[in-house]
């Protein structure tokens, strides 16, 4: 009689079931990996959006990465204390303003003088990093760039900081905003 018995089936399985295993094991690292590095390229990218916006309009512009969460939100400090108007990640602050008169509310780019499209923006942009990925600590990133793309923080103290994004295999990245607004 020719064939398999039991045990050399049962081997095969269990030998299959390990490789299983540490396949899904190494994708879903993979997965977690290229989340983290997404999220990495998304925030630099939006802090260098918000410094070229402050260069640009000769206006504050500013970003806030709460703690704990994978939310962040982009403001503009139209009043230049350096203070978000609303210091949360949740979308509560739908005010729009002109972007060449930020003390101007508006509707529509046909409120704001020189009306161009894209002149009427919401004050406050909100953003969420890929899932899985948070930024790590017990106090929020915050940082304001000035006119010159100088960065201040939140009592308008001359520097920055670091954000911490972190992903759920515990694998980190620190983003280090400089005092000379370099951002890497």
């Amino acid at each position: 009689m020719k064939g398999y018995s039991t045990i050399e089936l049962l081997f095969v399985i269990i030998i299959i079931g390990i490789l299983s295993f540490i396949s899904v094991r190494e994708i879903i690292s993979y997965i977690q990996d290229a989340r983290l590095k997404k999220a990495v390229n998304q925030f630099i990218s939006d802090l260098n959006y918000i410094k070229n916006q402050a260069i640009i309009t000769g206006r504050p512009w500013g970003i806030r990465g709460c703690a704990g969460t994978g939310k962040y939100k982009i403001f503009i400090d139209h009043d230049g204390d350096c203070k978000d108007e609303d210091p949360s990640c949740n979308p509560t602050d739908t005010l729009k303003i002109c972007l060449n008169s930020f003390n101007q509310t508006c509707n529509t780019d046909a409120d704001c003088s020189f009306s161009q499209p894209g002149n009427c923006i919401n004050r406050s942009m909100y953003f969420e990093l890929p899932p899985g990925i948070i930024f790590n600590g017990t106090s929020s990133f915050y940082v304001v760039f000035d006119r010159l793309g100088y960065p201040f923080n939140y009592i308008c103290g001359f520097g920055a900081g670091n954000a911490t994004l972190i992903n759920q295999s515990g694998k980190f990245v620190i983003i280090n905003v400089s005092r000379l607004g370099r951002i890497n």
